[in-house]
């Protein structure tokens, strides 16, 4: 009984300690669910305050007017083949015509029971005329391949007027973070100068400075929140500014600056390529039009109808009906060489693309070196610019040991620190400016 009892009690027990550690293992999966959770809604958050630059073209692109030409030439192109179709159809036409004239054929002839021919003055007739290209020398479909290409080439050519805007976008972002930059050293250097008078305060209540120390530091404070205010209301410009290409208040967004590589020299990603390819493939296209054009049509035709007095038999003067149907052949096989001027036309019109192409090698050759030979000048300046903030740094520390000693005045610390403060701007507007260009050139590459 006993040995029962103690059973039942261990598996009590067991039992116990499987409900508790399965409950244990629940809540932690419930805690780290609630983590994802939470980092997942603050990394959203923290995501959509952030307007990178690759968005803000993005948008620049989307918000230009310009864009509504894309669907405008498609709805055109479209219409224009859909002609060019119902071209091929049969053509039917109903036509009516009434006349009266002054006077008609009248003839009597000497032969016994012959009755004579006195057609009337006045005439009417109606009557349905139908015809069929039945063979156009495959002009139409050459014709309907004309429109998609030069549908191509207006696309091709907005992409191009659209590609000006990114550079807008860009020096606009980068104004925008130099600016940004500026006003964070400048608030460091305000901060700066509130410990050295809260110090010096110290030291003219113990008798060890002069009060007109604290005015001239007082007078650089105002100078520097001078500078910081302009900066402010410079960066609110430029985000109005950016806000009305893109379309994107961002008052309250976060302006990034990602490490940019640099891009080999290769800019056949231009769309100004495809624009020049789309014109030689519409002057090919138009020399395959003057081809078909010069070829044989055959055409069907009929008609039928009722008139009066029939106008297929003199004899006739009631009223009948009347029918005719049969096939036309059409070769225009001598055109004086009209076809082959026009085909000069289009290679003189082709060789002026093809120097355009060449002019336009060279332009973004040269324009790439410069790119190139400007990102290594700034380069080697913020490598002087890194050099000269540590030398200052390095000599203001002498100066404020100089002024505790009193070998050195209050005017000397305050210049040191203004060569520094304008050493980092200048670092800081050279590095903005190496990342400017870097981002440029990709864009100016087609990258």
């Amino acid at each position: 009984m006993l040995l029962t009892h103690k059973m039942s009690l261990g598996k009590y027990h067991k039992f116990k300690n499987i409900c508790f550690r399965d409950i244990i293992i629940f809540l932690q999966v419930i805690i780290y669910v609630f983590i994802i959770f939470v980092l997942d809604y603050n990394f959203a958050n923290a995501q959509s305050g952030i307007l990178t630059l690759d968005k803000a073209i993005e948008a620049a692109l989307e918000k230009q007017p310009l864009n509504k030409q894309k669907s405008l030439i498609a709805n055109k192109t479209a219409l224009r083949i859909d002609y060019l179709k119902k071209q091929q159809l049969p053509q039917i036409n109903w036509t009516a015509q009434a006349t009266l004239q002054s006077e008609n054929i009248d003839l009597e002839f000497p032969i016994p029971n012959v009755d004579p021919i006195s057609l009337p003055l006045y005439k009417a007739n109606t009557d349905i005329d139908a015809s069929y290209l039945f063979y156009d020398g495959g002009l139409n479909k050459t014709l309907r391949e004309n429109e998609r290409l030069k549908a191509d080439m207006f696309k091709f050519n907005i992409e191009t007027r659209l590609f000006k805007i990114k550079s807008k976008v860009v020096d606009l972002y980068f104004s925008i973070l130099t600016l940004e930059k500026q006003k964070e050293i400048l608030d460091s250097s305000l901060s700066i100068l509130k410990l050295k008078s809260e110090k010096l305060k110290t030291a003219i209540d113990n008798g060890v400075a002069l009060k007109s120390d604290m005015d001239k530091i007082e007078l650089e404070k105002i100078k520097l929140k001078k500078d910081i205010a302009t900066v402010q209301n410079n960066i609110k410009t430029l985000k109005l500014l950016l806000t009305d290409i893109t379309g994107i208040d961002i008052e309250n967004k976060k302006l990034i600056n990602k490490d940019i590589m640099l891009y080999d020299k290769n800019w056949s990603s231009r769309p100004e390529y495809k624009f020049f390819a789309s014109n030689i493939k519409v002057l090919e296209q138009g020399k395959q039009i003057i081809v078909a054009k010069n070829k044989p049509k055959v055409i069907l035709f009929a008609r039928a109808g009722i008139g009066y007095p029939n106008p297929f038999n003199f004899f006739n003067d009631n009223i009948a009906p009347y029918a005719i149907g049969g096939i036309r052949f059409v070769w225009n096989f001598l055109d004086w060489k009209k076809s082959s001027i026009e085909k000069q036309k289009l290679d003189i019109e082709k060789s002026i693309i093809d120097n355009k192409i060449e002019v336009f090698d060279e332009n973004m050759k040269i324009e790439t070196n410069r790119i190139f030979s400007q990102i290594k000048g700034l380069e080697d300046n913020l490598h002087f610019d890194k050099e000269i903030i540590l030398k200052q740094n390095r000599i203001i520390q002498i100066i404020e040991n100089q002024y505790k000693n009193g070998t050195a005045t209050i005017n000397d610390l305050l210049v040191e620190l203004t060569k520094k403060r304008i050493s980092e701007i200048n670092a800081v507007i050279n590095k903005m400016r190496i990342d400017n260009l870097k981002y440029k050139l990709k864009i100016f590459l087609g990258k």
